[in-house]
């Protein structure tokens, strides 16, 4: 698609200009930057809440979100079962901040963890979320100024993780009583 290279040469054309940008890009992009933050951000969630009603919410918010982020990943892997795009650098001349992925391009795995994970709370707790959409929207367009992703592959990828966030959050009842055991089962171990 032309609008498609024409964003990413957009995107991809502030990579190479600032030692100071790049790795600024290169940390947003890397695999375990981004990540990392959101797992404190759902770790700093599992413990929060000024009631125990609250914080059972924001418990398995938690447990939602790492749910979404399996579901989400599981549907990657589907997806590129049946389908693989190219990267952005294989057939063209860009300017690559990273590493050379293998993997197929679409979806952007990378806008899946972040986005499964943020919308996931987000249907728990509007504010928490919005911070997770932070990190996550940082992540997911540092892999095209990086080079790495087309604009799609992370259209791709945030729908298919906000579509796992809903799954799980809106239309796996049966995931409730699950919850209810976990969180019990940490409250004896002092971990609730």
């Amino acid at each position: 698609m032309a609008i498609d290279w024409t964003l990413f040469r957009l995107c991809n054309s502030v990579a190479g200009r600032s030692l100071v940008l790049d790795n600024l890009i290169r940390l947003l992009m890397n695999d375990y930057a981004v990540a990392t933050v959101l797992s404190l951000l759902l770790f700093a969630l599992w413990f929060s809440g000024k009631s125990p009603t609250v914080r059972e919410r924001n418990q398995r918010a938690v447990l939602t979100a790492l749910t979404s982020l399996l579901l989400g990943n599981l549907m990657v892997k589907a997806i590129n079962l049946v389908y693989y795009r190219p990267r952005p650098f294989a057939f063209n001349e860009v300017t690559l901040l990273f590493y050379y992925p293998s993997d197929s391009s679409f979806p952007s795995n990378a806008a899946v963890v972040g986005f499964s994970m943020a919308t996931a709370v987000w249907l728990f707790d509007r504010k928490m979320g919005l911070v997770m959409y932070v990190p996550a929207s940082l992540l997911a367009l540092s892999r095209i100024c990086g080079g790495v992703h087309y604009p799609s592959d992370i259209l791709g990828g945030i729908l298919v993780g906000v579509f796992a966030a809903y799954l799980v959050a809106r239309r796996s009842h049966f995931l409730d009583r699950l919850w209810t055991v976990i969180i019990q089962q940490m409250r004896r171990f002092l971990l609730a």
